[in-house]
């Protein structure tokens, strides 16, 4: 806006408040100073009233609060309220800044600038001084130094004597305010994978100490400064980044309220007599993640919290609840990335290339990615069979530094992490086991068989033979149980000639009377003829 005085910013804010925050104003007039001290107006009123005033006050903030605050003085009250040390708090920026992103080309030092994140830590509220009152203890003259950020100020020589002191500081007489300095991290959802969030120090001050605490999430606004760093007694060429707090706002306090009726009610009381009823309340907790059944009911306890006792010698416990839980990061269901998966419709694939191909918009995560999916697979159920269950969510994340291959005794191998679940029977149910905690000749559960969308027909064509003593046969012309087995003997133990008046025969060798007596079962289910030769002079194996 064009350079204007300072009487006319301060009246341009008074017809602000007369337009937008009349009754705010008076509500702060009847709370003053010890319910309320501060006046919060968003910016987008300002904008609307004065869109040169408000962007000043983002580019000026120092400047522009004062008048502000002295506006907010100068205010048409009754005759005994006086405001004279409320705040004025600007919020609801219209954008917010990267932590990272804070650069100095990008102009913020100095400015009003709105960043979002996580309280990663709050100090204690501590009184401080901000205008001292330095006792002369040569002739009593009261000395006041205003204070400012930065090293504590005291007087050269005696306003009254005129002498160097001795000083003493009279608290009575000095000034204070609470002071308190948070620390904002960015928060994991706007990283990449791998990437360490950045935090930035906030200096707060007055009646907006003491609101927040560490795990709040909480968009600040407050101006952004530089600060020399030092090594030593030896300052530094590079500076570190601080704001000095203006406006607080935490985003996630708010709790949803239920209502229930009377037949929720009912069914609350018939739950709370049923016998099994921690068991339910562990199934309920994430039902898609197997296990960790203690790891769950810890934490349904956390949420109910316990009861306060008073003990006889007259100590008292209390009620509330504390859990910590500790393990490996992004070593959950994790298998390698080369290890193949069944689909649903019977195809294989890498799970690196069904992660790869479903990252389309990858969220981070403490150590990798995630993101939504939509796939089916074929899931182990309670009874033992297999069903197609969907995928929602794939995850890429940072191998632990030990894995563990599981090989069966059928040959089967797969590698996971430490904490992969593996299932094996307890009781007529599956429960899992964690890879690191199974031992060579535990059973684990795997299945049988699993569903194929392909189709089982066998593409094939004949013609009748021209040997006058052919045989006429009839072969499914779908794949059957019998059929895939007699493939697989021919495979393994046998051996098709065809002669050149286009004759043949198919011979299967082996000595195991078991695996003879299987293929002559097959044959006779396929309804082929058969004969069984003896074995040659000086051999065991028969045809």
């Amino acid at each position: 806006m064009a350079q204007a005085s300072n009487q006319e910013l301060t009246d341009r804010f008074i017809q602000f408040y007369r337009n937008y925050y009349r009754d705010e104003i008076g509500e702060l007039a009847q709370q003053y100073p010890n319910e309320k001290r501060s006046l919060y107006i968003d910016y987008d009123d300002l904008y609307q009233f004065d869109a040169d005033l408000a962007e000043d006050y983002r580019s000026q903030p120092d400047q522009l609060q004062e008048y502000a605050e002295e506006a907010l003085r100068l205010y048409d009250l009754p005759a005994d309220v006086k405001l004279g040390n409320a705040h004025v708090r600007l919020r609801n920026l219209p954008e917010h800044v990267d932590i990272r992103g804070i650069r100095v080309h990008d102009n913020h030092i100095g400015k009003l600038i709105s960043v979002q994140g996580i309280v990663r830590k709050a100090t204690d509220v501590r009184p401080k001084i901000t205008d001292s009152a330095f006792e002369c203890q040569r002739c009593g003259t009261m000395n006041y130094i205003p204070q400012q950020d930065g090293e504590f100020q005291e007087p050269h020589e005696c306003q009254g004597c005129e002498r160097q002191g001795p000083f003493r500081i009279n608290f009575d007489q000095s000034e204070f305010i609470d002071a308190q300095k948070i620390r904002v991290q960015e928060s994991p959802e706007g990283l990449r994978g791998g990437e360490t969030p950045q935090s930035i120090d906030m200096n707060v001050e007055d009646d907006i100490t003491g609101e927040v605490t560490p795990g709040d999430h909480v968009t600040a606004v407050g101006v952004l400064h530089i600060e020399q760093m030092s090594d030593g007694n030896e300052k530094s060429s590079l500076f570190d980044i601080y704001m000095d707090g203006v406006a607080i706002t935490i985003e996630d306090e708010e709790f949803e309220n239920m209502d229930i009726d009377q037949s929720d009610i009912e069914t609350i009381m018939e739950l709370s007599e049923e016998s099994d009823l921690y068991e339910r309340m562990v199934g309920s907790v994430a039902p898609s993640i197997y296990g960790y059944d203690e790891e769950k009911l810890a934490m349904i306890l956390q949420l109910f919290s316990g009861v306060t006792k008073n003990l006889p010698d007259g100590s008292r416990i209390r009620g509330d609840l504390h859990m910590l839980l500790i393990g490996d990061p992004g070593t959950g269901k994790c298998v390698k990335s080369d290890t193949k998966v069944t689909l649903a419709d019977g195809s294989e694939r890498q799970i690196k290339d069904i992660v790869e191909s479903n990252l389309t918009d990858p969220k981070a995560v403490d150590d990798g990615v995630w993101d939504t999916a939509a796939l089916e697979v074929p899931s182990l159920q309670q009874d033992g069979t297999i069903k197609s269950n969907p995928v929602t969510k794939v995850w890429k994340r940072e191998a632990p530094e030990t894995m563990y291959r599981v090989t069966t005794a059928t040959g089967t191998e797969v590698t996971v992490t430490p904490s992969h679940p593996l299932y094996r029977q307890d009781s007529g149910q599956f429960k899992p086991v964690c890879a690191e905690d199974l031992s060579e000749g535990n059973f684990i559960a795997v299945p049988e068989t699993l569903p194929s969308g392909n189709s089982d027909s066998i593409e094939s064509s004949y013609r009748k033979s021209k040997s006058p003593n052919g045989v006429a046969l009839s072969l499914p012309d779908q794949w059957t149980p019998a059929l895939s087995r007699l493939v697989g003997y021919i495979v393994a133990e046998g051996y098709v000639e065809q002669r050149d008046d286009n004759t043949g025969y198919v011979s299967i060798t082996n000595d195991d009377e078991e695996v003879l007596s299987d293929v002559t079962r097959t044959l006779n289910k396929l309804g082929l003829n058969h004969t069984v030769r003896e074995p040659h002079q000086g051999k065991l194996q028969r045809k």
